[in-house]
């Protein structure tokens, strides 16, 4: 009965870990709120998770802070650069999608495909930014640099945030009460392994 009660046990480590990752979702979406920080947001998400793979994680709150003051600049104007390239690429898309002629079919497929790189390269150039402190533009050449380098690795990284998503708003949405913070970490053991191909360690 005593072991039950153990931290150690398996069950309070689960437990555990959800709580953790309820309130790193709920911290995200408050930091998210005013739509321009959601960059910034996204970049202490990754700090926290990254480190929580490795279980050097610390103290989860003051971390997070940590890194969405330091990165607040850099991570919201990377985020508006791609908030705005989205909206083109959707807005293309649609209209491709509209059209009858063969020369908007080719044009719906390459936008298509632009859009499934601009999806990889969104996820994880945040993930850069918690762990690098450069220029904008150095920060998005990288990510894109070890996206296209990693793609299937990222791509997979997608298709779990995609998959959290759709499960939880379509058939079980107690889900979206740790996302995006349980996919993150789930992604974060993938993205250390990527990351350190470029010395991007752990400090």
């Amino acid at each position: 009965m005593r072991s039950f009660f153990s931290y150690d046990n398996p069950v309070w480590k689960f437990i555990g870990n959800l709580a953790d990752f309820f309130l790193l979702s709920i911290l995200w979406l408050l930091c998210s709120l005013p739509v321009v920080t959601i960059g910034a947001a996204s970049t202490a998400l990754y700090y926290v998770t990254l480190k929580m793979a490795e279980n050097k994680e610390g103290r989860l709150i003051p971390a997070f802070f940590s890194s969405f003051r330091q990165n607040l600049k850099q991570g919201s104007l990377i985020w508006l650069g791609f908030l705005l390239s989205g909206l083109l690429i959707a807005f293309d898309l649609f209209w491709a999608s509209q059209q009858g002629t063969l020369f908007a079919t080719a044009m719906f497929v390459t936008f298509a495909i632009l859009g499934l790189i601009y999806a990889c390269c969104l996820s994880f150039v945040f993930v850069v930014l918690a762990r690098c402190d450069n220029t904008v533009s150095a920060i998005f050449k990288m990510s894109c640099g070890m996206v296209i380098r990693n793609f299937p690795a990222v791509f997979a990284g997608v298709v779990v945030y995609a998959g959290f998503f759709l499960v939880g708003i379509f058939r079980l949405w107690p889900l979206l009460l740790v996302t995006p913070a349980l996919p993150a970490y789930l992604n974060s053991f993938l993205y250390n392994r990527i990351l350190a191909k470029y010395d991007l360690t752990l400090s």
